[in-house]
C-alpha cells in the first residue's frame, strides 16, 4: 500500500514536529492512526487501543515505543519505521497534526479526540512543568493569565495555541464532510461521563470484540486511577527520567481547570476569539461534547 487515497494538502512544522515524516510511513491494512491536539486524551486512547488489541488488562502499553509519534523530529524516522515494521500484530501510531496534513488511506482506521480548549491549555501548562527537560518546544509564562492571552493570540500557531486546536477540529469536520467512514471523532468529556460506552465505540470502530466479562476488565484497566497507578506501563517516556513524576503525567483528569484563575473579562476574551473561528454549534461540541446541557 503505497499511495494514499488522499495525500496531505498542507505541511505542518514547528520546533519539534514535521509532518513530512509521514512520507516514510508504510501502512498496513487495519493500522490505527490517532491524531489529536496535545493534552486532549491522546495517551488515554493509546492505552485503550493497547488494551483492546492485546485483550490483556495487564498489557505493558509502552506508547512511546509501541505506538510512536510519527511527526516528532527528535527520533530518527528510519529507526521509528524499523520498529513499526518489526511489529507483527495490529499497529497504532500517533500524531498531533491536523488531518489536512496527514495521508488518508481507506484501509486504515483514524481516531481523533477533543477537549475544552481552555482545559487543554491549563493541562499543557502542568505537562510542561512536569518535564524534566525543555523537550516540548513550548514554554509558558509563570503567570497563568499571561499565558492564557498568549494561548488566544491570533498570531500564535503552534501546539499550545487556540488556533491550532480549532484548525485540527475543523480538519476532522472537513474529513467527515468528505464522507470518510473510517474516522471516529470522540470528546474527552463524553469519555469521562461514560468510559465504557466510549471504549465500546472504539472497539466497534477498529473491529475488535471481546466477551463482556473481559471488556469490563479492560474498561477498569483504562480508568484514570489504574493508569496513574501504573504509569510505568501507560505514560509515554516513563521509567527513563523524562518526567519529574511519571504518575504526574496523568495529572487530575478534571475539567474547568480555569475556575478561580481566569476572570469574567478573560473568559469574555476567549468567547470573542473562538466566535470568529467556529459556528455556535461547533463551539458547543468542542467545549462540551455530546452533553445535553
Amino acid at each position: 500500500m503505497n499511495m494514499a487515497q488522499r495525500p496531505p494538502v498542507k505541511i505542518y512544522r514547528d520546533t519539534i514536529t514535521d509532518s513530512t515524516r509521514w512520507q516514510a510511513f508504510e501502512p498496513r491494512d487495519g493500522d490505527i492512526v490517532l491524531s489529536t491536539p496535545p493534552k486532549s486524551g491522546t495517551t488515554w486512547i493509546q492505552a485503550i487501543l493497547a488494551l483492546l488489541i492485546s485483550g490483556d488488562p495487564q498489557v505493558d502499553a509502552k506508547p512511546s515505543q509501541n505506538a510512536p509519534w510519527i511527526d516528532i523530529n527528535v527520533r530518527d524516522i528510519a529507526e521509528v519505521v524499523e520498529r513499526l515494521e518489526a511489529q507483527t500484530g495490529r499497529r497504532q501510531v500517533k500524531s498531533h497534526t491536523p488531518f489536512d496534513g496527514l495521508p488518508i488511506w481507506n484501509a486504515l482506521r483514524y481516531i481523533c479526540v477533543y477537549r475544552h480548549p481552555i482545559d487543554v491549555h491549563f493541562s499543557f501548562r502542568r505537562h510542561a512543568a512536569n518535564l524534566a527537560h525543555s523537550g516540548t518546544g513550548v514554554t509558558f509564562p509563570d503567570d497563568p493569565v499571561e499565558s492564557f492571552y498568549q494561548f488566544l493570540d491570533e498570531d500564535r500557531f503552534d501546539a499550545a495555541s487556540l488556533q491550532m486546536i480549532t484548525d485540527h477540529y475543523r480538519s476532522a469536520l472537513a474529513l467527515e464532510e468528505e464522507g470518510a467512514s473510517n474516522l471516529l471523532r470522540l470528546h474527552y468529556a463524553d469519555m469521562c461521563r461514560d468510559p465504557a460506552a466510549a471504549i465500546a465505540r472504539i472497539a466497534d470502530h477498529i473491529g475488535i470484540t471481546h466477551p463482556p466479562a473481559l471488556m469490563a476488565r479492560l474498561v477498569e484497566a483504562a480508568s484514570f486511577a489504574n493508569m496513574k497507578a501504573n504509569a510505568v506501563r501507560f505514560a509515554p517516556g516513563a521509567g527513563v527520567g523524562f518526567w519529574h513524576d511519571d504518575a504526574g503525567f496523568f495529572d487530575t483528569a478534571s475539567s474547568n481547570k480555569w475556575e478561580g484563575v481566569l476572570s469574567d473579562k478573560d473568559l469574555a476574551a476567549y468567547r470573542a476569539r473562538i466566535a470568529g473561528m467556529l459556528s455556535p454549534q461547533e463551539q458547543r461540541w468542542l467545549e462540551q461534547g455530546n452533553a445535553l446541557t
